[in-house]
Parts: C-alpha cells; sequence; structure tokens
C-alpha cells in the first residue's frame, strides 16, 4: 500500500497555521518567530515530513554556426529567446560558436574537448550531418532549431515555409492577384519548400504556375528582374524569401519609377525590425521565433527524461502582418 507523503499543507493544518508560514519556518526564512520557527519543524518531524529534493539543473550546450551581434536580426532574437527559455527551466548553459572550418575538421567544441558534460545540446541552424552525429556520440540528447534536413533523425523545431509560401499566395490570390513571383535563393532548402506553397496555392484556385516569374537572388536573377521591368511584364505581386530582400526589391522598383504598392504589392518574411521602417511598411510574416525556442527547451528536457522516445520534428506556423505595401486589385 503506498504510504501518503506528508505535504506543507498537512502540516499547516494541523497546526492552523497558512502553508506560506509553514514553508518559511522549513525553509529557514526570516518573517517567522524562532519560537513557531521551532514548533513547525518539530512537529513536521513528528508527521514524518521529507522536505523535497531541490531539481538537479539540466546542463545544455548551445551551438550556433552564424556570428552572434546584438542586434535586431531574426538571429540575435533567436538566441535571445533560446537564452530566456533555458533560464525560466534553471538550466546551467554554455553558448559556443562553431564555423564550417571546426565542422568540416571534425574538431570537437571547446568544452567537449576540455572534459566538460553535458545532458543535453541544441544546434542552431543546419549543421554538416557527420558532425552532428560526431556531436551526438558524446551528448545523447540532441534537438536542432532551423536549419530542417529530410535527412535529420534526431529532434528538430523548424519554421513551416510550406505553410508560409501558402498562406502568403492565398492571401495575394484574395486580393485579386493572379500573376505573383518569388524572389529569393532558390537552392536555400527553406525556399524549396516554401515554392512548393506558393505553387500549392496557385494550382488549387486555378492560376498557372509561371516558372519566368521566379527569381535567385543572383546576378542571373537581377537580369531577368530588370528585363522583365523594361519590358513591362512584371507579376502584380512578388513573394520574396526575406525582409532585406524585399526592402532591396522596393528599392529596385523606385530606381525604375515604380511604385509599391500601386505599381507592384510586395511580401516579406521575418517581420524583422526593418519591416516595419521601410517606406511603405512591409506585410510580412512573423515566424513566432519566441515560442519557437520555448518549444526547443521543453522538447529538449522532454527528451531528457524519455530519452529513447520517438524523435520528434515540430513545425511551427508563421503569423501574417499586414502593413502597406499590398494593394487589393478588386
Amino acid at each position: 500500500m503506498k504510504i501518503k507523503k506528508v505535504t506543507i499543507t498537512d502540516i499547516a493544518e494541523v497546526m492552523g497555521l497558512s502553508p506560506v508560514s509553514v514553508s518559511r519556518a522549513l525553509s529557514d526564512q526570516s518573517g517567522i518567530s524562532d519560537e513557531l520557527k521551532q514548533k513547525i519543524v518539530q512537529k513536521a518531524a513528528e508527521m514524518g515530513y521529507v522536505k523535497p529534493k531541490k531539481r538537479k539543473s539540466p546542463r545544455i550546450l548551445v551551438l550556433h554556426q552564424k556570428p552572434y551581434r546584438e542586434d535586431n536580426s531574426n538571429f540575435s532574437h533567436m538566441m535571445q529567446g533560446i537564452e530566456q527559455a533555458l533560464q525560466k527551466e534553471d538550466a546551467d548553459y554554455s553558448i559556443e560558436f562553431l564555423d564550417k572550418e571546426t565542422q568540416n575538421r571534425m574538431i570537437l567544441p571547446y568544452r567537449l574537448s576540455k572534459g566538460f558534460v553535458f545532458d543535453g545540446v541544441i544546434l542552431i541552424g543546419r549543421f554538416n550531418l557527420d558532425y552532428a552525429a560526431l556531436i551526438n556520440e558524446r551528448i545523447r540528447n540532441l534537438i536542432f532549431l532551423t536549419g530542417y534536413s529530410p535527412a535529420y533523425d534526431y529532434d528538430s523545431v523548424w519554421f513551416s515555409f510550406i505553410n508560409t509560401g501558402y498562406k502568403q499566395c492565398k492571401y495575394l490570390i484574395d486580393r485579386g492577384h493572379t500573376r505573383i513571383g518569388f524572389i529569393g535563393d532558390r537552392k536555400a532548402y527553406r525556399n524549396k519548400v516554401k515554392e512548393s506553397g506558393i505553387v500549392s496555392a496557385l494550382e488549387e484556385n486555378g492560376l498557372p504556375v509561371d516558372e519566368t516569374l521566379f527569381f535567385d537572388t543572383d546576378e542571373d536573377g537581377s537580369a531577368k528582374l530588370r528585363k522583365l521591368i523594361e519590358g513591362k511584364q512584371l507579376p502584380t505581386a512578388f513573394i520574396c524569401d526575406h525582409d532585406f530582400t524585399a526592402i532591396e526589391l522596393i528599392r529596385t522598383l523606385q530606381q525604375h519609377d515604380m511604385k509599391v504598392p500601386d505599381d507592384v504589392s510586395i511580401l516579406g518574411s521575418g517581420n524583422t525590425e526593418v519591416s516595419a521602417l521601410s517606406l511603405p511598411p512591409l506585410t510580412t510574416m512573423d515566424l513566432n521565433i519566441g515560442y519557437s525556442c520555448r518549444v526547443v527547451v521543453s522538447t529538449l528536457l522532454k527528451r531528457l527524461v524519455e530519452p529513447d522516445k520517438p524523435a520528434e520534428n515540430i513545425a511551427i506556423l508563421s503569423t501574417l502582418v499586414e502593413r502597406e505595401s499590398v494593394r487589393r486589385r478588386i
């Protein structure tokens, strides 16, 4: 038969005191007389009260491969969000930067090379698979934040760019846009899936998918864009892979005496601080970074408790932020 543990509330009820007074006495805090404190301690011993053991703080290593600067970028907010989430869980954590050369040469992070022991590791960004396996050999509990790859067989939290692309395209379609383009780094995995979302929205609404309106952010893409501008063949709206890409596009269009959103509507992604300061203010997608960071830490802590559970792939949906860079055509 299981014996019920004696709690602070039980002691308080027996002595006719508040649980706060009993807690202060058992924790040897001020705000209660020594005489009463002694009586409470004595009664607790008589009732078989056992003081709960303080939970051991989890030791977490955070690894990132992008130089960290305290600015207003999404990466900065991501790092701050991870720190805040770890602090809320009273975690003992270390943060370390790893460049590509360190990964390619399979050099251990500094603290691991010095014999530090960690319960879990958070990898921010898309790491080399072999390097991730090297880390996982030494730290069993591993989770990725962003940089998702279908090759990862680890816990991961990432932003659902396929949903973002679909949501942005549908938003434009609902406002009467039928010729919709995309500008971004088309080699990046996140943009490949984002384009899939855009294509899905176009096809579901019976609109053609015109590949000539999808540009890469390189010299060839810039030349294609100029050709469309000069030939007056621009789409009515562009979806951009990032706020900074969108702002650069607005600048390019303005140099050709084209107005946003009167001539072309523009959507960004990231809801960075600069998006609200651009002219016009940029309609964009908020990635919900703070929430994503909390999910990363809670998922990792769940892994510490249940290390053999199946890996989880958690996709966080973005939220549309409407501003003035999109106009309704109907």
